[in-house]
Parts: C-alpha cells; sequence; structure tokens
C-alpha cells in the first residue's frame, strides 16, 4: 500500500494482551479501502512492526480474515 494513496479506515481495533504470555502489549488492527483494494493490517503498537499485511479486492475475504486474526489473538 502506497502511503500517498488516499484510503478510507473501515475498522480500527485495538487488541490487549498480556505482555507476559504473548510477548507484547497488544496489536493495532486496521482495514482500508484503496481504490478497488481492501487492506488489513497488524501492527504492534509499541515497536511498530508489521505483523500482518493482507490486501485483496473482496470485501468478504478481508473480513473472514480480520475474524480468524481476532480468534487467534483472544485464545
Amino acid at each position: 500500500m502506497d502511503l500517498r494513496e488516499d484510503f478510507e479506515l473501515l475498522e480500527t481495533l485495538f487488541v490487549e494482551l498480556d505482555p507476559l504470555q504473548d510477548g507484547f502489549v497488544g496489536v493495532l488492527i486496521e482495514v482500508h479501502r484503496s481504490e478497488d483494494q481492501y487492506v488489513l493490517l497488524e501492527t504492534a503498537p509499541a515497536t511498530g512492526n508489521r505483523l500482518l499485511a493482507f490486501s485483496s479486492k473482496h470485501k468478504e475475504l478481508v473480513y473472514e480474515t480480520l475474524n480468524r486474526a481476532l480468534g487467534r489473538l483472544r485464545c
């Protein structure tokens, strides 16, 4: 995703985690729409490390991936 592009932020979530158990305090999850692409980004806010970057032209596929990522983080 080119940061100079216009994009629309569709979802933003912060999932708090236990740093002793998970290794970091939380994960920032964002869903963007950029032209004809939907983008799912998962970032560790303390370090800025990108944990997941997924894009697709299909909105349903991006939201299915989001639901799976949330299920993985909450287990």
